[in-house]
């Protein structure tokens, strides 16, 4: 790219910090200078500076954007409460956003950091890394070939840890839903039911989670949603449920049938394919099979790379594709109007199932969170 990028990054320690790693997003790119950092705790403003070698440190976000001419900012913190005004303060300055996921916690703070990117013409891209990982980004090369034939129904398997139910729903949905939409594109209708110690949810359940990410309620959750062309993706996340001596990433997966074969999402981001729509435990000729790529899972000199830092890898894979939409004007991978989407199905979850578990319409046409 003929152009080098002025980079600055938006912490705030102790609310937030800076993600998953999104202060490290653009280290180490070509045709990129870290610039400047803000960070509203003094003490976490200068270990960063000194983690980054940036020497020009702001406490307060907004002087950072008056006295700096940056391209991109990092929006780092995953704790949603400063998210709007922080988007709309880099729209105003005409630069480009990468942010940490959740997008936002409702529609309305969605709707109007996208209204701010669209006056200013800037790009915002949302830190989906499982979009981003080479092999599953193969295997929507392989889909869209008609290798594994029509995607048919899609579920997502949470963690299920002590942010199961409506914590979970929105901080890990908000990655399975974005892969369904890949899958299978747009979201057209949701149906949810929220529980709470085994009795439906009510809007007076409404409470925050370990981390401010807007209204949430219920510690179990079931929900169905239709995609275009008739897939389905299912979402189940219950408090709590994980056993004893079982990792939390050993349960994280998507599951996706297709009509020729089961696809699996694991963690790191790969992706084993079983050669049947369902798996056939009598079948002992049928076998899972990772789906290897080349330059991702091995070193140039083919040893088997270290995958501890796929986080940091895929961060930087968004932010490249970042730099290349602005320079050739094109929308990013994980353009935030396409992830208004996923916000769309979060929310959807909890209008559903105040209606009776009603099967709603994509797009959502109240705006307001009905836990608000």
């Amino acid at each position: 790219m003929p152009r080098t990028f002025r980079i600055g990054i938006i912490g705030s320690t102790g609310r937030g910090d800076y993600g998953h790693g999104l202060d490290t997003a653009f280290a180490g790119l070509t045709d990129v200078e870290l610039a400047a950092v803000a960070d509203d705790n003094a003490t976490g403003l200068q270990r960063a500076g000194q983690r980054l070698k940036i020497k020009r440190l702001y406490r307060d976000f907004r002087d950072m954007f008056a006295r700096e001419r940056l391209d991109i900012v990092c929006i780092g913190p995953t704790w949603v409460t400063d998210r709007v005004a922080m988007v709309e303060a880099a729209a105003r300055a005409g630069c480009h956003i990468y942010c940490e996921k959740p997008m936002a916690g409702d529609l309305v703070s969605a709707d109007a950091m996208l209204a701010a990117c669209r006056k200013a013409n800037v790009k915002i891209a949302i830190a989906h890394q499982w979009r981003a990982m080479p092999p599953i980004r193969r295997a929507f090369e392989n889909i869209a070939a008609g290798k594994y034939g029509q995607v048919l129904r899609m579920r997502a398997r949470a963690k299920d840890d002590r942010r199961g139910g409506g914590e979970e729903l929105i901080v890990h949905g908000t990655h399975w839903f974005d892969l369904m939409m890949a899958f299978a594109g747009r979201p057209r209708w949701v149906s949810g039911h929220i529980a709470v110690k085994g009795r439906d949810a009510t809007a007076k359940d409404a409470t925050q989670g370990t981390q401010p990410v807007g209204p949430i309620a219920g510690d179990s959750i079931s929900a169905m949603f239709g995609f275009d062309r008739g897939a389905r993706g299912y979402f189940d996340s219950t408090a709590n449920l994980f056993r004893q001596g079982v990792g939390f990433a050993d349960l994280y997966g998507v599951q996706i049938e297709c009509e020729r074969v089961l696809l699996q999402v694991r963690q790191p981001g790969d992706i084993y394919v079983y050669p049947a729509p369902v798996v056939q435990p009598e079948n002992d000729k049928f076998r899972w099979e990772k789906l290897w790529v080349e330059n991702w899972h091995y070193t140039a000199d083919h040893k088997p790379r270290p995958m501890r830092d796929w986080i940091h890898r895929g961060n930087q894979t968004l932010a490249r594709d970042l730099m290349h939409a602005i320079v050739n004007n094109r929308e990013p991978l994980t353009d935030g109007h396409e992830v208004l989407h996923v916000m769309e199905m979060i929310q959807g979850v909890y209008a559903s199932h105040l209606d009776a578990g009603r099967r709603l319409p994509i797009p959502l046409k109240q705006r307001r969170h009905p836990l608000a």
